[in-house]
């Protein structure tokens, strides 16, 4: 286990969850969840169901991964809101808190605190292709270089990552990453 420890739920989750608005257009929005409402955590986990078919049944977040992961402030997660439904989701965790894992290891930043691995970036799958997911990551990407950091990193499935930018670097390819069946490729991505 990866030195982010599990966060179980505060005894009262509030109703509705505690965020700060990051960026908004006229019907979305992009929030920092700061707190999480048990409504939220189950649409989160509902929208992650669809990882189950391409990668398998635990890949989706749970009632346990999704307190461990929406756990502001060691984590960073970050909602896509439309019309007041969360619709997707980017959680950014600092690379440090995976020290213990192997793969973390082939990052040269490892330790230096200028890295954010990207843990989870979701979508529901009826709003693909309508730029929400691209708002999104592009608000996200300026938020951490406004924070002081120098690259974001990630497990993408083979060929992604060269879609990300010129400058953006294979560290190490993984195949059939945890027992999906599918090569993915570890990636570390500049943010100047």
């Amino acid at each position: 286990m990866s030195q982010l420890e599990f966060f179980k739920p505060p005894a009262k989750t509030p109703v509705r969850s505690e965020v700060r608005l990051v960026a908004a257009t006229l019907n979305f929005q992009i929030k920092l969840i700061e707190v999480l409402s048990a409504k939220d955590a189950e649409r989160i986990i509902d929208i992650s169901r669809g990882l189950i078919k391409p990668f398998g049944a635990e890949t989706a977040f749970s009632k346990k991964t999704v307190w461990k992961y929406f756990n502001h402030p060691h984590t960073l997660p970050f909602v896509g809101v439309l019309r007041n439904e969360i619709i997707g989701f980017l959680v950014g965790v600092p690379l440090e808190h995976f020290s213990d894992e192997s793969w973390a290891t082939v990052d040269p930043t490892l330790g230096s605190h200028e890295s954010i691995y990207t843990y989870a970036f979701i979508f529901d799958d009826k709003y693909h292709g309508q730029g929400y997911a691209k708002m999104l990551k592009r608000v996200y990407i300026n938020w951490l270089k406004k924070r002081g950091y120098l690259y974001v990193s990630g497990h993408v499935r083979e060929g992604i990552s060269q879609k990300f930018s010129l400058h953006t670097r294979v560290l190490q390819k993984y195949p059939n990453w945890h027992e999906t069946g599918k090569v993915f490729e570890y990636y570390q991505r500049p943010l100047s």
